[in-house]
């Protein structure tokens, strides 16, 4: 594009916008011509994905971000990021000449609000973490701007990790364990922390296994602990044992004042969420066949006095309304007290249903309302099916 643009300049940096979180499309667009360049590239560093090879190292990446200072200030996400099954762990074996490049960005980068790291099909153990790099993690929770830390497959990981983060408002912590010895000497870990501000909570979203969550539920619910989730308004929780939900029980009384949201996946137990005087909507995710589902619902979970709004997460084969046995599912939701309305969501089977995104969903429910009368009878119904079921399905 050698001549003027036909458009405003504002008008491209619009339409660009909303490719925000399309890489691929990105990338394109910065290619096309000089106006379309910046703020392509805006958008294209806003969210940092770190997985080292040695053909693209981390100081090419860092030498960018220090030529174009408006770039490192556009930086509101780092994803550290790793898969063990392809070849060995670079977290654990590369050199630590490396770290510091790593450390670097949390020097530069003063808009940071998410910080992820991800082991994939395996796990590191932080001890193994080179000590450059675990002192640069500590120093990217200190951040003033930094609210989002999320975290999957660390082992050993010092409770200590979550003090000292005064902006942190929202945690996911997925197939994590803590350090042993922070479990023997809690007194001690609590003394390390006596002068950290305290960490108020707004979101908490675990899948851990059951010893794990009932050590995070102490070290919690302590008093003295710098991670306080009184204020808590969503709460995600995956169980992994029959005597979850006993834990669970114990973490919503400590956030049954500001609770607003609660996403439950393979909870089997009873649980009381009369208290939840907050609660608005109530996500269950499960697999089909979803009739032993309600049941548990209706039998297992005592609802709050006012209406909640109830969305159910099916992940089953088929979308179409005879495999789904709509007929004994709208007696089941018939027998669930105080909803203020149902959303069934129905996913494939064989996909990453975590980043299923609302605009990849369409509206079918038309076609279901009419086999489940009881459930439209209750209020606001929906059913919304993902695109990615086969046409044959549907």
């Amino acid at each position: 594009m050698t001549q003027e643009p036909a458009l405003p300049q504002e008008l491209f940096d619009y339409i660009i916008d909303f490719l925000f979180d399309d890489l691929e499309s990105l990338c394109a667009c910065a290619l096309v011509s000089s106006h379309f360049l910046p703020s392509s590239r805006i958008h294209v560093f806003s969210h940092l994905r770190l997985a080292i090879e040695p053909e693209r190292p981390i100081s090419e990446l860092h030498n960018i971000l220090v030529r174009f200072p408006h770039l490192a200030s556009r930086v509101q996400s780092i994803h550290i990021w790793d898969h063990i099954m392809r070849r060995h762990s670079w977290i654990e074996e590369y050199p630590t000449s490396l770290a510091p490049g790593v450390a670097q960005f949390s020097r530069m980068l003063g808009s940071l609000e998410r910080l992820a790291i991800t082991i994939e099909a395996g796990f590191v153990h932080w001890a193994n973490v080179s000590k450059a790099l675990r002192q640069s993690i500590y120093l990217t929770l200190a951040v003033k701007t930094l609210t989002c830390l999320e975290v999957t497959g660390i082992y050993g990981l010092p409770f200590k990790i979550l003090a000292y983060c005064r902006a942190l408002r929202s945690v996911t912590l997925k197939w994590v364990t803590f350090d042993e010895r922070d479990n023997l000497d809690f007194a001690a870990q609590l003394a390390a922390c006596a002068d950290s501000p305290p960490t108020q909570l707004t979101h908490l979203s675990i899948d851990l296994d059951t010893r794990v969550l009932e050590l995070l539920s102490r070290w919690i619910l302590l008093p003295e602990s710098p991670l306080t989730i009184a204020g808590l308004t969503s709460f995600a929780c995956t169980a992994d044992g029959l005597s979850d939900n006993i834990t669970i029980q114990r973490l919503l009384g400590e956030c049954a004042g500001s609770l607003q949201h609660l996403r439950l996946k393979n909870i089997s137990g009873a649980l009381n969420l009369s208290e939840l005087e907050r609660l608005r909507t109530l996500r269950v995710e499960t697999l089909s066949p979803l009739e032993p589902r309600l049941l548990w619902l209706a039998s297992f979970i005592t609802f709050p006095p006012h209406p909640v709004g109830l969305v159910i997460s099916v992940v089953s084969e088929s979308a179409s309304p005879q495999v789904l046995q709509l007929t004994e599912i709208d007696e089941a939701l018939a027998q669930i007290p105080s909803i203020a309305s149902v959303a069934l969501i129905l996913l494939p089977q064989g996909i990453n249903t975590s980043r299923e995104r609302e605009q990849d969903l369409v509206d079918v429910s038309a076609t279901f309302a009419s086999r489940m009368p009881l459930a439209a009878s209750k209020g606001a119904f929906q059913v919304l099916r993902s695109l990615r079921f086969k046409a044959a399905d549907v």
